[in-house]
C-alpha cells in the first residue's frame, strides 16, 4: 500500500521537470545563447513552454523574495526539490498552470545575468523603447535582451511591449 501511494505521489509530480544544473529544458539553450546583442527576443520565440510567468533566480538565490501566491508556489517547489544555487549558474523559473521548470544556465563571459536592481542608468539607456527589466515577467510579454557591458555579455529578463514593432 505504501508503495502504491509513493507511485501515486510520483505520478502527481510527473509534469514538473527539475534539475538544478540540468540543461535549459523547454528553454532552447542554443537560441537563448544566440540572442543578438541589443535586440529583444520574446520568450515564446525560444521556448515551447506555456508559461504564465518567467522569473529570474540569480546566483546564490534559492527563492523568490515576494510573498504572493505565485512566489509561494515556486518557493515550495524549490524547497521540495532541494534547489541549490551557486556562483556558477543562474536560472529562470518557468511557471505554467500545472508545471514548473527550472532552466539553469552556466555563467561565463559570453553569458551572465543582470537582475532588475543591477540595471544602471547607463545600461538602461541601451535598452530598446518598450523593454522594462523585471525579475518576474508575465509569460505573454516576457522577453530577454542581451547587452555587452564591462567586457561581458549579460542577459536581462523583462517585459516587452512595442519593441518588436518594425
Amino acid at each position: 500500500m505504501r508503495f502504491i501511494r509513493s507511485i501515486a505521489f510520483l505520478v502527481t509530480l510527473a509534469p514538473i521537470v527539475y534539475g538544478p544544473l540540468a540543461k535549459a529544458g523547454s528553454l532552447d539553450e542554443d537560441a537563448f545563447r544566440n540572442i543578438p546583442l541589443g535586440k529583444a527576443t520574446k520568450f515564446s520565440q525560444i521556448s515551447s513552454f506555456d508559461a504564465q510567468a518567467v522569473c529570474l533566480l540569480q546566483p546564490y538565490q534559492d527563492r523568490l523574495p515576494s510573498n504572493d501566491a505565485l512566489a509561494a508556489r515556486v518557493n515550495e517547489y524549490l524547497a521540495a526539490n532541494n534547489y541549490v544555487p551557486n556562483e556558477g549558474h543562474f536560472a529562470f523559473v518557468l511557471i505554467g498552470k500545472e508545471a514548473i521548470e527550472i532552466a539553469a544556465l552556466n555563467r561565463s563571459q559570453e553569458l551572465d545575468v543582470l537582475a532588475r536592481h543591477e540595471v544602471s542608468s547607463s545600461v538602461e539607456e541601451t535598452l530598446p523603447k518598450g523593454f522594462a527589466p523585471q525579475d518576474c515577467a508575465s509569460g505573454q510579454s516576457a522577453a530577454f535582451i542581451k547587452i555587452g557591458f564591462r567586457a561581458r555579455n549579460y542577459v536581462l529578463l523583462g517585459e516587452a511591449t512595442d519593441c518588436f514593432k518594425d
